[in-house]
């Protein structure tokens, strides 16, 4: 019998010490008589928006420049794809040995006067949950990488182990076409080859050198998703440096020209009840306010910020390499822990890169989730109030269809890894979708 864990005991301490008045509960709804909904997600690797719109896409940049779906040339097509691109090294240099192809995702979506909800299920391929994310040791006297994700290149040398999280993303955009191409072309209006993980990647240097994006401005050291529209140019590299000036941004950004995107992350959200609430602009932002976790590193000082108060962890300021990535193993957070003191840890200490903030605030509070992982399946539940009010989150309205799309990081992997869906419809009350949320009565 394979193991079982879960995470919704953990999801409901956390809300009640939030002060988040739990006024809905996805996981308590009859799912029975919601509507299921199979998809076929592949693998993208490294196709772009650039790439769609070439020649090496054939046949197929016709349609897309023409304004076609992807669905057009590609519905059941999905598994063939994602073994299309795992075969070719031009779209997957560096391919992870056995990985599949594609995956199967169960989605159902509901709502009513006041909620959204959506649960997702799917089979991981790795006959455990990845359900931890990455760990910092001390050795040597030195803070070095001791878990990371499976294309981590200190995992990759053998120097580190394998530790990520698997999770859930939801991401739409309005019914007015806020977004141009969002429609048709799903999240690649969001991926381009200038971009973390793409052919023309920007090196760090480059990217903290820019006046907004770098280190006078937003403080990035990476590019990671963003649309078109926020930029002055796209050529065939991407336009990740050719920003638009903050007044021309403020518009789009009023009128809607964003994506909200919820991310359901195993460790670093729902084990707060929360999923991470972002959108898509001319980055991919957190929304306002406090975010389920924050980074526990400190660059400059090549250390973390934070330990576990010994007062509440048995005179232990860290973890023992015994304990990494066991579920009985404490979790960092903002109720257990205090500042990170060198003089009190020893050789061997482990530390999670992440802390958990049990106490969310603003648009970044709007976002609940849970989840479970049992008998090698991970059922998600995403829910939120259909409008929150917050000019980052999309509104979401009984009788009204929306473009969206799914994708799933499942095998301890992280970004273009994952698996994504093709560009889809959320109805809401209608049948025009090929995900149709019902009305809860």
């Amino acid at each position: 019998m394979q193991k079982k864990a879960t995470l919704s005991a953990i999801t409901g301490l956390a809300l009640a010490a939030s002060g988040t008045a739990l006024a809905a509960d996805a996981t308590k709804l009859k799912w029975d008589g919601v509507p299921k909904t199979e998809l076929t997600l592949f693998y993208p690797g490294q196709t772009t928006q650039e790439w769609m719109k070439s020649a090496a896409h054939k046949a197929g940049a016709t349609g897309v420049n023409e304004g076609k779906n992807c669905i057009a040339c590609h519905e059941g097509e999905e598994a063939d794809l994602g073994k299309n691109v795992l075969a070719k090294k031009a779209l997957e240099p560096t391919p992870i040995a056995g990985k599949p192809g594609a995956i199967k995702l169960t989605v159902q979506a509901a709502y009513d006067k006041e909620y959204f909800y959506l649960k997702a299920s799917w089979p991981t391929h790795l006959k455990e949950a990845g359900a931890f994310h990455n760990y910092k040791a001390l050795k040597g006297g030195k803070w070095v990488t001791y878990g990371s994700n499976r294309t981590d290149k200190d995992v990759k040398a053998g120097t580190s182990k394998v530790s990520y999280e698997d999770r859930f993303n939801f991401m739409f955009g309005d019914n007015k076409g806020g977004v141009a191409n969002f429609a048709n072309q799903g999240c690649w209006v969001t991926c381009h080859n200038s971009m973390r993980d793409a052919p023309n990647e920007p090196t760090k240097d480059q990217v903290e050198a820019h006046p907004v994006l770098g280190k006078a401005g937003m403080k990035k050291s990476d590019i990671r998703k963003y649309l078109p529209e926020t930029r002055t140019a796209i050529d065939d590299a991407g336009g990740w440096d050719k920003l638009k000036d903050k007044a021309a941004l403020d518009a789009l950004m009023a009128k809607g020209a964003f994506l909200d995107l919820w991310q359901a992350r195993a460790y670093r959200s729902i084990s707060v009840g929360k999923a991470d609430d972002s959108h898509v602009f001319q980055y991919r932002n957190f929304d306002s306010g406090k975010k389920p976790f924050d980074a526990n590193w400190d660059g400059e000082k090549k250390q973390p910020k934070f330990m576990f108060d010994p007062a509440k962890n048995g005179g232990r300021v860290a973890l023992s390499e015994a304990q990494f990535r066991d579920p009985k193993a404490p979790k960092l957070d903002n109720t257990n822990s205090v500042p990170f003191d060198a003089a009190k840890v020893k050789d061997g200490d482990v530390l999670p890169g992440f802390i958990l903030n049990t106490k969310t605030d603003g648009s970044a509070d709007d976002l609940n989730a849970s989840g479970n992982w049992a008998n090698g399946v991970w059922t998600m539940y995403v829910w939120r109030k259909l409008d929150t009010k917050q000019k980052d989150d999309i509104a979401l309205a009984p009788g009204q269809t929306y473009p969206m799309g799914f994708a799933v990081h499942d095998d301890n992997v992280t970004t273009r890894f994952h698996y994504v869906s093709l560009p889809l419809r959320l109805s809401l009350g209608k049948k025009d979708g090929h995900v149709n949320a019902i009305e809860l009565k």
